[in-house]
């Protein structure tokens, strides 16, 4: 995975205005995100976003591309561009449980605790509620499968 520095910003926030994430913030928060603490990154195809055990909390959220979730090396599902991965270590600040690998060429932006602890408390809570909206799909998304493998 590497940074990427010389992202049009315009493009950026034409992005991020389709993205149910920032669904709650206005223009100029997210331009504030975007000058200060989110970092944009891109992660080649077969190539680890992160893997199980690494002590990076850091909360990436999926802008394009397809992720898969391994754990032990066994396929656990697949996250697509607009969702978030790395939640659980980011709250919980334990290593990773599982390794995502880029299924296809991804973009991703990245923010960690203390770009988080750095912003103003409002700013700070509108993001935790997206995190929290973001993990709630996600449990809701993995209880329909689980009910879909008892039928």
């Amino acid at each position: 995975m590497r940074a990427i520095q010389s992202a049009s910003k315009l493009k950026l926030l034409e992005i991020m205005n389709r993205l149910d994430f920032f669904a709650a913030f206005s223009n100029d928060e997210r331009r504030f995100l975007l000058d200060d603490k989110l970092r944009l990154y891109s992660c080649k195809t077969g190539r680890p976003v992160f893997q199980e055990g690494d002590m990076d909390t850091s909360l990436y959220l999926l802008l394009s591309g397809t992720v898969r979730v391994e754990k032990g090396g066994q396929e656990l599902g697949t996250v697509r561009s607009g969702e978030i991965i790395g939640e659980s270590s980011f709250v919980t600040r334990k290593a990773r449980s599982a390794s995502v690998i880029a299924a296809t060429d991804c973009i991703l932006f990245r923010i960690d605790n203390q770009g988080l602890r750095s912003i103003g408390s409002a700013l700070r809570d509108k993001v935790k509620d997206a995190i929290i909206r973001g993990m709630a799909k996600r449990i809701v998304h993995l209880n329909e499968r689980l009910e879909l493998h008892r039928v």
